[in-house]
């Protein structure tokens, strides 16, 4: 049998070369779209906090992980969590942390302070040193309570704080929980009493905060002219400050996400958009703690958790609008395309209050709580790759 040659090559020869180098090009394109797997971090983390700097290495710690923390290089081959210098403050949830002026800044939370029995909303500030593996506890307190808030870095120096609830209230709810813990007739009725009041009894934070580093102030950018919100996202994308929902009072979200420019030292809120509800859904009942990056120019948001029928409740004037709901988890994914929220596809777990960096187009989500609202130490990682969602 004869073939026809091809440059010296027969066709069979030929088509069999052109199929390889088919499926090697494939086997790259498809290598490239894939979402970067991460270790798990060596603990579970819930409630805690992270950053990561403009070389690419991950920090986080505080949480379920107590007073330790962990980082992360990107850019090393063999990617492995190290443990750094012990947290030196009380041990503390929800704090917020950013790189500010070459050092980790840790802003707030709710912990006990100065051995005390009894949680409180805390107000200190406390830096990492990542060339010297060492922390210190910076001379200020925030004009407010921080715990519940979020918060960006604006530049190299400045950090946008926003949100939180109300230190006095939340300081006595806890108070008052402590002292009755041993009379549960006694906790019931507290319990009962603190939730059952509409959203602007709790007066959660409105003034913008910013916080410079190098200089070691506080001043404030403006009031929102909206209710103030506790575990909300916040994304900084080019000139543009995105509050993404939040509690707008214990147990009850906001499905509004918010859209700012900061002008003139002020915040400027000038639109809003809402997350739609999933399908078969009335409302959309809004997200706290949830994960949120840029990736390929798309803001997206994964996870978090709320009350399903909590809006219908409160709606109702049933101002406990959780009462006898059960707290549920998500995996949705939601991305901004021309100004609507569409839904994208679905991240492995459901999870919320966890940690998310971004870096390059990949957004990476770590720990957090699973839906039994138990701390996750897994890691992963979304990104956006020819309009699609790419998860691992």
């Amino acid at each position: 049998m004869s073939f026809i040659s091809v440059t010296g090559l027969n066709i069979m020869t030929f088509n069999k070369i052109t199929y390889l180098m088919a499926l090697l090009i494939s086997t790259c394109f498809i290598t490239s779209v894939h979402a970067e797997k991460l270790p798990d971090i060596p603990v579970p983390i819930k409630n805690g906090t992270g950053t990561i700097d403009s070389n690419g290495v991950i920090y986080i710690g505080l949480g379920t992980a107590g007073s330790s923390w962990y980082k992360l290089d990107l850019k090393k081959d063999n990617k492995e969590w190290e443990k750094i210098k012990n947290f030196p403050g009380a041990d503390r949830d929800q704090s917020i942390s950013m790189m500010l002026d070459g050092d980790i800044f840790v802003f707030g939370g709710v912990g006990k302070e100065n051995n005390s029995p009894t949680l409180r909303v805390l107000r200190d500030v406390y830096k990492y040193s990542p060339s010297q593996d060492s922390w210190e506890q910076v001379n200020t307190e925030a004009p407010v309570g921080l715990t519940g808030h979020t918060g960006t870095p604006l530049d190299a120096d400045k950090a946008l704080i926003l949100g939180g609830v109300n230190k006095d209230i939340f300081d006595k709810y806890l108070l008052d929980i402590e002292n009755s813990k041993d009379n549960e007739t006694a906790k019931n009725k507290i319990i009962q009493q603190y939730f059952d009041k509409p959203a602007q009894n709790y007066h959660f934070n409105k003034t913008a905060l910013i916080y410079d580093a190098k200089e070691n102030k506080w001043r404030t950018a403006g009031e929102q002219p909206f209710p103030g919100t506790a575990g909300s996202s916040l994304i900084k994308q080019a000139n543009q400050l995105i509050l993404i929902n939040g509690e707008i009072k214990p147990g009850l979200r906001t499905d509004t996400v918010h859209h700012a420019i900061l002008e003139k030292d002020n915040l400027k809120w000038v639109s809003s958009s809402l997350l739609p509800p999933l399908p078969g859904n009335k409302h959309q009942e809004g997200l706290a703690g949830a994960f949120s990056g840029i990736s390929n120019g798309m803001l997206l948001v994964a996870g978090g958790a709320n009350f399903p029928g909590a809006k219908e409740n409160y709606l109702n004037n049933q101002f406990y609008a959780h009462k006898g709901l059960t707290k549920t988890w998500h995996d949705e994914v939601y991305g901004l395309q021309d100004g609507k929220w569409i839904s994208l596809g679905k991240i492995p777990q459901p999870a919320g209050y966890g940690v998310s960096v971004n870096y390059g187009d990949n957004i990476y989500l770590l720990g957090g709580e699973d839906n039994k609202g138990k701390p996750i130490s897994s890691v992963t990682t979304i990104n956006m790759a020819d309009g699609k969602l790419i998860t691992e």
